[in-house]
């Protein structure tokens, strides 16, 4: 085996050692410039959302309210009010964090997009290559090249390329290594289909449009997500305070029962009422064990929702909701709702990119007509990289091509079924406004039930409570039977336990209403202010 090349050998192949340990060291810090680029884009897009809301939104009241909340400090937390256990949900729920990386995904995307149409695309290689063998002389080459491409605002393309190679062979005159080179240069530009700016950096403005989309209905994720955490931690308290209330039955119902025995000792009340008192006991008992095994059910898979171990301990704690006079001009809400809400800008939005693909198509039409320019020029060998003049050997092109559109039925097919996805745009356009209009004024609707039904409930439970207390004291004056004070018992029970829940459909549907009218606000930490 003879020596390969002694010295130079050696030196190539620890350069091209080095230069593979240098590319390998780069993940980390092309990690970091990818993260980096990623959470810029991400941020522009979230602050285009952020600015519209906060600059051309319309209060349909006339009034602002922008409360402003610090983060609760979540360390070691076990009880957990509403907006600490949003905070905790928004941090650690394994769906908010697929949400949140998905759309990270999408600004990475949008970046190399951006990239491949505002900024020259560079690409390079260096090779090198060392052979021996019986039949022939050891011989080494070394090759770099660099190439890159931009594409201009007129739709054309310019292209340059460079290129130089090193070889030695063993035992051939010259004895020096041998280098030479060449640099290519060319353009072209498209004259009918595809030129243009808006033509040729369609996909650009589209995927800029998507990242917008994608970050607004982010947004409207978060909004349904604080909607949902707020209904379940409200749920939890409601059946908390219903436990309570069914522990006073049973508390109630033991002194029926009680009560009903002692009657039948004195002679004053029949065994038929000591039964039927014992059998509302176990009734009113069983009804809490359900109670509280659905109870800690609700609480586990809360503890799911908040992204945290089911064994976990938690203790909720927190105002239960007060109904509050609300009163909105329907019209005014819904002016404000086709205004505000980011689901039917999109839409908007989306007819738009109909109304360009349209356009797009339309230039499909277009018979293929383009301009190329082309420049060559390579080096005579030389000893050393240095001395290469690479005007040695020029050459030059100029070209023209004209495509004969026999078969236009693919893109006349593209034409007509732009048209028709225009108006399908329009026809969604149409149908979301109304269905809007609709939403937010049975909202209104349902509010305005849901107090009417309060207003009721409250009397329902001071005429049970009265009734209650009747039956009692008819009891004990032997004018009724302990049937009375069971069913008023379970009644008085019933509506609280209704009542209950009306409040927290009301509070819920006054959160909803806010997302409807597109003036519920939630920031990355899930603070919400509205």
């Amino acid at each position: 085996m003879p020596d390969l090349g002694g010295g130079r050998s050696l030196f190539s192949l620890l350069a091209v050692l080095v230069g593979f340990l240098t590319l390998s060291s780069c993940a980390e810090r092309d990690h970091a410039l990818a993260d980096a680029m990623g959470n810029r884009i991400r941020a522009e897009k979230l602050a285009e959302v952020e600015q519209f809301r906060r600059s051309n939104l319309i209060d349909p009241a006339s009034t602002t309210s922008d409360r402003e909340s610090e983060p609760a400090t979540l360390e070691g937390l076990q009880i957990l009010d509403l907006e600490s256990a949003i905070l905790l949900a928004t941090k650690n729920n394994r769906n908010y964090k697929s949400q949140r990386e998905s759309f990270f995904q999408s600004a990475l995307s949008l970046g190399v997009t951006r990239r491949d149409f505002l900024r020259p695309v560079f690409s390079g290689s260096a090779s090198f290559n060392a052979s021996d063998g019986t039949s022939q002389d050891y011989q080494e080459v070394t090759g770099l090249s660099v190439g890159g491409s931009q594409l201009l605002y007129t739709g054309g393309t310019l292209s340059l390329s460079t290129s130089a190679t090193r070889s030695w062979v063993e035992g051939v005159d010259p004895v020096d290594p041998v280098a030479d080179g060449g640099f290519s240069a060319s353009f072209s530009q498209p004259l009918l289909r595809g030129a243009g700016h808006d033509i040729a950096f369609e996909s650009l403005t589209q995927a800029e449009r998507n990242l917008l989309y994608s970050a607004r209905n982010f947004e409207l994720f978060r909004q349904s997500f604080v909607i949902q955490i707020s209904q379940k931690f409200f749920g939890l308290l409601s059946q908390e305070k219903q436990l309570v209330n069914t522990q006073e039955n049973i508390d109630g119902q033991q002194f029926a029962y009680d009560q009903a025995k002692a009657l039948f000792r004195i002679g004053t009340g029949s065994s038929l009422d000591v039964f039927r008192a014992e059998q509302a006991l176990l009734v009113a008992q069983n009804s809490r064990l359900n109670s509280i095994q659905q109870f800690l059910l609700a609480v586990d898979n809360f503890k799911i929702d908040l992204g945290i171990s089911t064994d976990t301990e938690i203790e909720l704690e927190g105002e239960f909701p007060v109904v509050s006079a609300f009163e909105l001009d329907p019209d005014q809400a819904v002016v404000a709702a086709l205004n505000n809400r980011l689901d039917i800008r999109t839409t908007r939005d989306q007819l738009e990119d109909a109304r360009r693909r349209l356009d797009l198509a339309r230039n499909g039409l277009l018979p293929s007509l383009g301009l190329t320019v082309g420049y060559s020029s390579f080096a005579d060998p030389q000893i050393d990289f240095g001395d290469l003049d690479f005007a040695d050997d020029e050459a030059y092109s100029v070209g023209v091509a004209l495509e004969l559109p026999f078969d236009r039925l693919s893109r006349r097919n593209s034409f007509r079924n732009s048209e028709i996805s225009l108006d399908q745009a329009l026809r969604t356009l149409d149908q979301q406004e109304d269905e809007i209009s609709i939403e937010v004024r049975s909202s209104l609707r349902t509010l305005e039930q849901l107090r009417f039904q309060i207003e009721i409930g409250e009397k329902t439970i001071e005429s049970f409570s009265f009734t209650v207390e009747k039956a009692e004291i008819d009891q004990l004056r032997g004018l009724g039977t302990n049937r009375d004070v069971v069913e008023a018992k379970n009644s008085l029970t019933e509506s609280k336990n209704d009542q209950l829940d009306r409040i927290v459909d009301h509070e819920i549907q006054l959160l909803r209403l806010q997302n409807q009218l597109g003036l519920l606000f939630v920031d990355e930490k899930g603070t919400v202010s509205q």
